[in-house]
């Protein structure tokens, strides 16, 4: 969500794969090419109001030998989010991992995008269900009734994420920027994000404890702060207890945006755990390289 790029990655080897527009939004597929044949193919799906380019941090750290493919789907930054009028955000993911060129191997998903992909997975248990990391999955857990103090709280998570991103787009220059305009620059994002883009996120976060958890086979992998307010800890122990095969890392240092502010310690959680799943050779990737 607003960091730094929120299109295709710069890195020159990004490609555009597919493109279309379905319903008035336009869905892009870009890949970035293994480094030899027969790779494991790496989906990653960006949260609300961000774009593949939020990946190229973490894409830099993770080894030449897999394929990555980067969705930008209709809750990317500068979007109207009236996209819920031709179906919800899991559906909307389905018709984006459609334009793949090959059965994703693996997915990585980042905060709304990996309670969408859990959505999904839930929802749709007959679809591939190919093993999963979320990172920073914005979740509600069973505990928290739908009420007033509920939607406070969720005004406050879905504002906090907003300023957080913007201080991340601002990179070095957040630390000179007198607080009250970084608030004022805040402000004018909430002004277009929040008229439809905050019914989208609350209705997504709401409906989320009654997902059917337990219809998720596949192996998950949790990464996430210690003490990010938009993944809290009863969130990820309860997503813990409900999902067969999930596991979890938590770091203190993390933010909600851990893949951008620590890359090379979020590519290697993703690279151990697809290394055990069997997805991933180091020795390959010495001989590749």
């Amino acid at each position: 969500m607003l960091l730094a790029d929120h299109g295709a990655p710069k890195d020159r080897d990004w490609r555009l794969v597919t493109e279309r527009v379905v319903g008035g939004e336009r869905l892009r597929v870009l890949e970035r090419p293994a480094a030899s044949p027969g790779a494991s193919a790496l989906v990653l799906v960006h949260g609300f109001e961000d774009g593949p380019g939020t990946w190229a941090p973490l894409a830099r750290r993770l080894p030449g030998h897999l394929r990555l493919y980067a969705l930008q789907l209709p809750w990317s930054s500068g979007s109207s989010h009236r996209w819920a009028d031709e179906g919800g955000s899991a559906l909307w993911l389905e018709r984006t991992l459609a334009l793949l060129p090959c059965r994703p191997d693996a997915i990585v998903a980042h905060s709304f995008g990996a309670t969408t992909l859990l959505d999904l997975l839930a929802r749709r248990p007959s679809v591939h269900q190919p093993p999963a990391v979320l990172v920073a999955p914005v979740y509600r857990p069973h505990d928290r009734p739908l009420d007033p103090d509920f939607y406070a709280e969720a005004v406050r998570r879905f504002r906090g994420v907003l300023g957080e991103g913007l201080r991340g787009r601002l990179g070095r220059r957040a630390a000179t920027v007198p607080a009250d305009i970084v608030e004022a620059m805040t402000g004018k994002v909430r002004q277009r994000v929040e008229p439809h883009g905050f019914l989208q996120f609350y209705a997504t976060l709401a409906r989320a404890a009654e997902l059917p958890l337990h219809r998720i086979t596949s192996p998950v992998r949790l990464v996430s702060g210690q003490y990010d307010p938009s993944a809290p800890p009863e969130a990820v122990r309860e997503l813990m207890r409900r999902i067969p095969a999930a596991e979890a890392r938590q770091d203190p240092s993390f933010g909600h945006f851990c893949q951008v502010q620590a890359p090379d310690a979020v590519a290697a959680h993703i690279v151990e755990f697809l290394g055990r799943l069997g997805l991933y050779e180091p020795d390959t990737e010495a001989v590749s390289a």
